[in-house]
């Protein structure tokens, strides 16, 4: 009876487990190499994941540049800009520190 190549991966993963564990070796070593083997899974793991999500951001982008030039405005004015100054009048941290301010000009209490 052939074998299917799951069914293959599965054979030699017990026989290496069973040599594993009848291996003449140390705990401290054995433990060791578990870790190790952990350490490997996780970091593959992560390198996937991280690759994935460029892999994201990249075709998000692209896809960015070949929309319509009002929908790129849209979707720029949705996003916040920090370049605007607060010039509402009220307490606030300003050009001139920490006040009250009416316009751009702070109003010092007495």
């Amino acid at each position: 009876m052939k074998m299917t190549r799951f069914a293959k991966f599965v054979d030699k993963t017990e026989n290496a487990i069973n040599k594993f564990k009848h291996w003449q070796a140390s705990k401290w070593l054995k433990a060791i190499i578990i870790l190790g083997i952990f350490t490997l899974f996780f970091s593959l793991f992560y390198v996937i994941y991280h690759l994935f999500e460029l892999i994201l951001c990249f075709a998000l982008w692209v896809a960015f540049q070949y929309l319509p030039k009002e929908a790129q405005q849209f979707i720029l004015n949705l996003l916040p800009t920090n370049n605007e100054k607060d010039t509402s009048d009220g307490y606030r941290n300003g050009h001139s520190g920490f006040g009250f301010y009416r316009g751009d000009v702070i109003r010092r209490e007495q």
